[in-house]
């Protein structure tokens, strides 16, 4: 369970919105942890936990990848056949998510000189140098699921993928937060060895 503990540390992160799968991004990773004595084949019902959402964007930008993420959390669960219970549940799971902002920048050529090999800056002019610049955003999710019996946690699964370019993939946001959720989810429930008396 030290994965777990760890897990938690690679989410304070303090950035720009949570955003999934485009044709612009690097590949995804998921890493997930579960506790190996728990029972899983006797969770039917679960409850949505209290969620975590990191973003700069406006406040009802926010509420609705907010409302993005719990719809595909349920439509995930339910096609796994869990039942949402937010009453009398066998488990919760909840979301953290967010995205730290990367930028890159680099010499732009001149098609008549050739290449720049180094920093040549005008006296008094820092900005005299042309160059090209871009931004990226890493983003994150992880999920923990926490027994409603004992409170404690059972499974994890941390998402990350690198986005070129992050408007775009907010244009379809509803099937890119689909994609990585399906990933998320792709272990849970792990297979539970059968207990022996």
């Amino acid at each position: 369970m030290a994965a777990m503990r760890k897990g938690r540390q690679y989410l304070a992160f303090g950035a720009v919105t949570f955003l999934v799968a485009s044709p612009s991004v690097f590949a995804q990773k998921v890493a997930s942890d579960y506790d190996r004595s728990n029972d899983f084949t006797r969770y039917k019902r679960y409850a949505i936990g209290k969620n975590y959402l990191v973003t700069h964007q406006r406040p009802e930008d926010e509420a609705h990848i907010d409302q993005v993420l719990v719809e595909s959390l349920n439509r995930q669960l339910q096609a796994k056949g869990f039942v949402l219970d937010q009453d009398h549940p066998d488990f919760s799971i909840k979301y953290e998510a967010g995205g730290l902002t990367g930028a890159d920048a680099s010499a732009r050529p001149d098609v008549v000189i050739g290449p720049v090999f180094g920093p040549f800056y005008e006296p008094g002019n820092i900005a005299s140098l042309p160059l090209d610049t871009w931004t990226s955003v890493l983003a994150k999710v992880k999920l923990t699921v926490t027994d409603a019996g004992s409170g404690k946690t059972v499974w994890t699964a941390l998402a990350s993928q690198k986005i070129r370019d992050p408007q775009k993939a907010l244009r379809d946001l509803n099937r890119k937060v689909d994609d990585i959720m399906s990933k998320t989810l792709k272990s849970f429930p792990p297979a539970s060895k059968p207990r022996t008396n």
